[in-house]
């Protein structure tokens, strides 16, 4: 008689039912998420708070200062009033404190335009969002046709992260009675064509450049790109300019 063969035999293993585990495990992950990104915000608005206190504070010590000179003053003047030679010392007095006040309330004016760039930077309200292109400023030195320039580049979102990529900047001008266009790189051996930019709320771009002999500039022009799932291209033309000239 040919032999039965059995069906072959599978091991069980029971497991508890537990319908709620896996909900309770995605839950606490979000969770999670959620306060890393909470923390991660209020770490970078911390930081663009401090910054705007220490510029805050520093207006508050000059005008402190200020103060301080009035008062001085009016001691010189006191002390003095029995002096022969007290209006011409009087004249000298005045005339240098006068100066310093001049100086100390231009800082004061100089300090509140940094504060409301500040807040415009931390807290924007209006006007274009992403990247931008603030100002260039250009200052001569004692080299001729040598002359320092700082390009601020700032981006107003409501939300901020790192922003990265490129700026190409030339100028325009006569040479010869012709219309000629200079790249930075050419003037500015230190700088690439294109010069790379990473930043949460702004970056100066600085450097010196030298101007050939005969040129003469009439125009910069900006050229900004950033990369990532947010690109911009953004293009911005300026009138040669010394700064307060």
């Amino acid at each position: 008689m040919a032999a039965v063969k059995g069906s072959k035999q599978y091991q069980m293993v029971v497991v508890p039912h537990r319908p709620f585990y896996k909900a309770v495990v995605f839950l606490a992950f979000l969770v999670l998420m959620v306060m890393f990104g909470w923390l991660t915000f209020q770490y970078g608005k911390s930081q663009g708070i401090e910054l705007k206190v220490a510029v805050v504070k520093e207006r508050d010590d000059i005008l402190i200062q200020l103060e301080d000179a009035r008062d001085t003053i009016q001691a010189m003047r006191s002390s003095m009033a029995d002096l022969r030679l007290r209006e011409e010392v009087d004249t000298i007095a005045t005339e240098e404190v006068r100066q310093t006040v001049e100086s100390l309330q231009s800082r004061i004016a100089q300090l509140n335009e940094e504060i409301l760039f500040y807040k415009g930077v931390m807290a924007p309200s209006v006007g274009d969002r992403g990247l931008r292109v603030e100002r260039i400023n250009i200052d001569g030195t004692s080299a001729t046709n040598s002359f320092r320039y700082s390009l601020l580049l700032t981006q107003l979102v409501d939300k901020h992260d790192y922003v990265q990529g490129g700026v190409r900047i030339s100028i325009t001008g006569i040479e010869g009675q012709r219309e000629k266009v200079f790249k930075l790189s050419d003037l500015d051996e230190t700088k690439d064509e294109s010069i790379r930019f990473r930043f949460k709320y702004f970056q100066n771009i600085e450097g010196q450049l030298t101007l050939p002999k005969d040129f003469q500039p009439r125009e910069i022009k900006i050229l900004a790109e950033s990369t990532g799932r947010n690109k911009q291209r953004l293009e911005k033309k300026f009138d040669w300019q010394l700064t307060g000239g």
